[in-house]
């Protein structure tokens, strides 16, 4: 860790102190406290961020040249929700000639990370994602005419039976019931995902610290799902807070608003005791009532006028 304090140009983030790995990490924890949800311990997220760097010889190497981009690979971890593991949020190392010391870490949600934060968002009873390939007997999704996508293949046949990845779905079924938008992908939409994404640079070309993300592999079903997972989020909740505001606005509602009273204050129009006289005139330009009042000597006056009408 550098001795003094600076900072990295382009980032909020100053590196505070001097010692080891775990002592850095621990300098920056009231900044995860302040970005954190409130199921997430504090103390327990530095101690395996900490466990985490340690045993990787790259993100050490990383870490001790750009330390700036490890803090906020861990902010964005917190942000989430998350606590940093390989298979919620990977940590991941990369050559970076514009980075300070060749190198930076970049913080990878996994699509478990993110099917984990739909849940723990409370809006959504389960979550679907599957693939498609080529060789599956059917693979069709209109959504003009149709619910859900038709898909079926043989559950016992294995990814080269079934032959190339074709596409990917995802929708989610909501805590009422309804069914959520249903997220379809081609093999070309993701690419263009796979073209934007870090990992999925070509060696050489990101040169990415670590496998590239493959045509066809044991690691590229879960980059595809993550796709659609991703598409899927800006159809239901998956902010760690939105389970919070879901229980106070339940509270608020079983204590009932008292902002109005049960009855006006006030009862317009007469009360059932008073007692009205009045009698209802069905036609006034009938002959008068012998018996009636005189009103012929009674002015009016139109609106504003100021004069008898």
């Amino acid at each position: 860790m550098p001795d003094e304090a600076t900072t990295t140009p382009g980032t909020d983030v100053a590196v505070k102190k001097k010692g080891t790995l775990s002592d850095f990490i621990a300098s920056y924890e009231g900044d995860f406290a302040a970005v954190v949800p409130r199921h997430v311990n504090v103390e327990a997220f530095v101690g395996l961020a900490a466990a985490y760097v340690r045993r990787d010889q790259y993100l050490r190497a990383a870490a001790n040249v750009n330390p700036a981009s490890l803090i906020l690979a861990l902010r964005e971890c917190a942000a989430l929700g998350h606590v940093p593991t390989p298979k919620v949020f990977a940590l991941t190392a990369f050559n970076d000639k514009n980075a300070p010391g060749g190198k930076t870490i970049v913080g990878i949600e996994t699509y478990h990370g993110v099917i984990e934060r739909m849940y723990r968002a409370g809006g959504v009873q389960a979550v679907h994602v599957e693939v498609g390939r080529e060789k599956d007997p059917v693979l069709r999704w209109n959504p003009t005419r149709m619910r859900l996508p038709d898909h079926e293949f043989d559950e016992f046949a294995s990814s080269e039976d079934r032959g190339p990845l074709k596409a990917v779905y995802a929708w989610a079924t909501l805590m009422g019931g309804a069914t959520s938008q249903v997220v379809w992908l081609n093999r070309h939409e993701v690419a263009r995902i796979r073209a934007m994404s870090p990992s999925g640079r070509k060696p050489g070309g990101g040169n990415f610290w670590g496998p590239p993300w493959p045509d066809e592999g044991p690691n590229t079903v879960p980059m595809w799902k993550k796709s659609a997972l991703h598409r899927l989020e800006t159809f239901v909740p998956t902010s760690a807070e939105y389970r919070w505001q879901v229980a106070s606005s339940e509270a608020g509602a079983s204590r009932g608003f008292t902002g109005i009273p049960d009855r006006p204050v006030r009862e317009f129009g007469p009360s059932p005791d008073d007692v009205v006289d009045a009698e209802l005139v069905d036609d006034q330009s009938g002959p008068a009532d012998p018996g009636g009042p005189d009103w012929s000597d009674v002015e009016t006056r139109q609106p504003g006028s100021g004069a008898p009408a």
